[in-house]
């Protein structure tokens, strides 16, 4: 808020200092005006005296790390501005600032809510860990099939991806309110068939990259086909089948480290195994991650998620606790340590716990259970509903970064 202050500051008096410079290429000889009083007098005085100088590397320092919503409104105060908010340099330090803020104000989830019609709102993961009431946002996405619930794939520097019918995908910043649709994936469907998706960033080209892994369960023989999409380019593109004998299960691959990976099933004679397929968005190449040593006989089918930027394995334990497991040193098998283990409450329904979808810096964990947000805090074994106005029962949810990053750019 401080900072927020600071920058209006700034920002009016450089409206003022161009008004002034302005007045003055005005003819005084045009000016009619009575003898000016005391008042008047030391007003111009005041208006007479040299504006505050700041660097520009402190005015950078100062707007790198200021909501999306207030820079797109500081656009208008000047050219320089308008010039230094859409440099690239700028939004990539805009970005490191917003991702790695410790107090996570620039972190936000998106909702979808359980209704005959598609509606999304958004609402601050700060004010959900800090405040007792939390206010949401109405979302206009972008597609317009308001009975068609569009599947979140995931999210990656402020881009959230939306596969849309299994046939393209919408790339949609909504800090932005900017988006872009891809070109349909023109694959061979039947009934049986889908496609696992997943959304990257690749590091050596910068550019978003969209993978589509299309599973065909009616051909046993037959590997996984798999297609890219970039957003530079705004086209898809096939790629190296996924590994044989793999085949992804029906949720989102998970960016981690330049990679993308998805939970897999591996047939081995009358079982099967379940396994990690890591894709190197840059290489294009496969490996397999190895998972820890976990109870294998007594848990479900584990699924994958990324917190702190660390890939992540969730499951349910003899369906009395939710137990996820963090990888700190991405590819290390080592370094998987348990991260929590949370207790079920009694449940005649048998819903599952959904997420995790954040975790605070005391280690209070976000998750979603019974269509709804739930708080669960290790240190004493409790939980909490955050309360949300004008919101209730959600069906799927993603924490997104404020950036500004565009879709439209590249």
């Amino acid at each position: 808020m401080q900072i927020l202050y600071v920058a209006c500051s700034i920002g009016y008096l450089h409206s003022v200092g161009f008004t002034r410079k302005r007045e003055r290429l005005i003819n005084p000889m045009d000016r009619v005006s009575p003898q000016p009083s005391t008042s008047v007098q030391n007003q111009a005085v005041s208006e007479s005296l040299p504006l505050p100088f700041l660097p520009n590397e402190l005015v950078v320092e100062i707007l790198s790390r200021l909501p999306v919503k207030s820079l797109l409104q500081f656009r208008c105060v000047c050219k320089s501005w308008m010039s230094l908010i859409s440099d690239p340099y700028f939004m990539k330090k805009h970005l490191h600032l917003s991702t790695r803020s410790t107090h996570f104000n620039h972190h936000r989830i998106i909702l979808s809510a359980t209704t005959a019609e598609f509606h999304l709102k958004s609402c601050s993961v700060s004010s959900l860990f800090n405040s007792p009431s939390t206010v949401c946002d109405d979302l206009s996405y972008p597609v317009k099939n308001k009975f068609r619930h569009d599947g979140i794939v995931g999210s990656c520097n402020g881009l959230l991806c939306f596969a849309i019918k299994g046939d393209c995908v919408l790339l949609w910043n909504p800090s932005m309110r900017a988006s872009k649709k891809s070109p349909p994936l023109s694959n061979n469907w039947r009934p049986g068939c889908f496609t696992a998706f997943g959304l990257g960033y690749d590091h050596v080209t910068e550019d978003y990259k969209v993978v589509a892994v299309f599973c065909d369960p009616n051909e046993i023989y037959s590997e996984c086909k798999v297609k890219v999409y970039s957003m530079a380019t705004n086209s898809w593109r096939k790629i190296q089948d996924f590994p044989h004998g793999f085949s992804p299960y029906q949720n989102s691959g998970k960016f981690v480290s330049g990679t993308l990976n998805w939970a897999a099933n591996h047939p081995v004679g009358s079982t099967s195994l379940w396994v990690i397929v890591s894709l190197d968005l840059h290489k294009e190449t496969y490996r397999e991650v190895l998972p820890p040593d976990y109870e294998k006989e007594d848990c479900s089918t584990p699924t994958l998620g990324v917190l702190q930027e660390c890939l992540c394995m969730n499951y349910d334990y003899k369906k009395t606790h939710f137990v996820v497991w963090m990888m700190k040193d991405y590819g290390i098998r080592e370094s998987w340590f348990k991260l929590v283990s949370i207790p079920y409450l009694p449940n005649p329904e048998d819903f599952s716990y959904s997420g995790p979808y954040y975790v605070s810096e005391n280690g209070e964990v976000l998750l979603m259970f019974e269509f709804d947000l739930i708080l669960y805090d290790p240190r004493d074994n409790s939980f909490k509903y955050p309360r949300i106005e004008s919101g209730k029962g959600w069906f799927d949810a993603e924490v997104y970064v404020e950036t500004l990053v565009s879709p439209m750019k590249h």
